[in-house]
């Protein structure tokens, strides 16, 4: 609604590049917060983040203009992201490889790092899709629904003067829930990974079903030559990402189970029967 949300002098300051900016910042500071607690090395902790944030907004960039080449006219164009131009699973197909090569170059716990990003991503999203309801961006199907939004005739995205749903709000709704969710079960997680596994599982089952009322279908189709245009890019690469984070989740939950067993059978062992008047 508001791209731009006030003026530095001649410069725009715009509400979809402050939202990124604040969820960034607060994302980083859940992340160093816990890990610090876990006896991260928190330099080491830091550097993960700030180079996995630069990879995977490049990530999400490149898979946008590759979605959408109509928006480049100039040079300048391919690094204009004040008004929005990014895709998420763009930097997930980045991202997760860039921090699986830093934590091992650093040595850090990967899995369990995985599980205390689990528990910060979902708020920052959170809070980058409200920088894109102030932007226009990835807006919703033309809706007669009590609280459908317009937008104004000067907003250069979302189409003007028609009542659309507010998919940005959905979805930062969701993700404020799936937050919850990681942040209640990351103590109760039974092995490292678990949850940042429940986290891609859970936010892929929100995508999957916001795509429905998402109005924005210029980003592409999911194999098209193979589904036609029956899924568009995004819930495709949600059934992929639930597929594989559902069968990784309950294969390391009997995994841990096993060596749960295992254990116990070992310390049966050592302490031996117990005595009748011990018993």
């Amino acid at each position: 609604m508001h791209p731009v949300l006030f003026w530095i002098g001649s410069f725009p300051i715009h509400g979809y590049g402050a939202m990124g900016a604040l969820a960034f910042v607060v994302g980083a500071g859940i992340c160093l917060l816990r890990g610090t607690r876990q006896g991260m090395d928190r330099e080491r902790l830091a550097d993960v983040i700030f180079w996995m944030a630069i990879t995977s907004l490049l990530g999400a960039r490149v898979v946008f203009l590759l979605q959408n080449p109509q928006y480049v006219h100039s040079v300048a164009d391919l690094f204009d992201m004040r008004g929005g131009g990014l895709v998420f699973y763009g930097s997930f197909l980045v991202g997760i490889p860039v921090g699986f090569a830093l934590m091992r170059r650093y040595r850090l716990p990967a899995f369990a790092v995985w599980d205390i990003f689990a528990t910060a991503f979902p708020l920052s999203h959170a809070i980058s899709r409200i920088g894109c309801f102030l932007a226009g961006c990835c807006y919703g199907l033309p809706t007669d629904v009590p609280w459908a939004v317009t937008f104004p005739a000067d907003q250069p995205l979302a189409p003007p003067g028609i009542p659309l749903h507010p998919t940005q709000l959905y979805e930062a709704g969701a993700l404020l829930l799936i937050g919850l969710a990681t942040n209640l079960f990351h103590r109760h997680r039974k092995f490292d990974g678990q949850v940042f596994l429940l986290y891609l599982v859970l936010y892929a089952i929100a995508r999957a079903a916001l795509e429905s009322f998402r109005g924005d279908v210029d980003r592409g189709w999911f194999l098209p030559e193979v589904f036609g245009e029956a899924l568009s890019f995004s819930q495709g690469m949600s059934v992929v990402f639930a597929g594989v984070a559902l069968v990784v989740f309950f294969w390391g939950a009997r995994r841990q189970a096993r060596r749960d067993a295992e254990r116990l059978a070992v310390g049966a062992s050592i302490r031996g029967p117990v005595a009748p008047d011990q018993a």
